[in-house]
């Protein structure tokens, strides 16, 4: 058994979905990770995972009005305020997302569903270099 710990680094264009599903993948190739469990912990309080159909754009439209509705960046409407007024709302949906996300490895692959992805939910305005903090135990 063998247990490896690295990091990825994910590229977002501000607030919404970012599929890493490919970049995760590549990650199971480059080292040659046979079976077993890989945890991801995105090392920011101001995005998190998902794992969500990919088949329609709608859904992905449908989750992000879902989060506007629920957490809106509203001046005001929150007590913490630092500098950026989109602060407080991506801590609280990070809060009611996944910080972290455990996948199997099963002989080299991610198995995912036919329409499925693991995405990466951007809750800032501004594009951001995100970092995931990656284990994997297994072969």
């Amino acid at each position: 058994m063998k247990q490896k710990f690295f990091d990825l680094s994910v590229e977002t264009s501000g607030k919404g979905l970012v599929d890493v599903s490919a970049v995760v993948q590549s990650a199971v190739d480059e080292h040659e990770f046979g079976s077993g469990l890989m945890t991801l912990w995105c090392v920011h309080t101001g995005a998190s995972f998902l794992v969500q159909a990919n088949a329609d754009d709608d859904v992905i439209a449908d989750i992000n009005a879902f989060f506007e509705d629920l957490v809106p960046q509203k001046a005001g409407k929150y007590q913490h305020k630092p500098n950026d007024l989109d602060n407080a709302p991506s801590h609280l949906r990070a809060l009611l997302t996944q910080t972290q996300i455990s996948i199997p490895v099963e002989s080299g692959y991610l198995p995912f569903g036919i329409v499925q992805s693991l995405y990466l939910f951007e809750h800032r305005e501004e594009p951001k270099s995100r970092r995931i903090r990656c284990h994997f135990i297994g072969d």
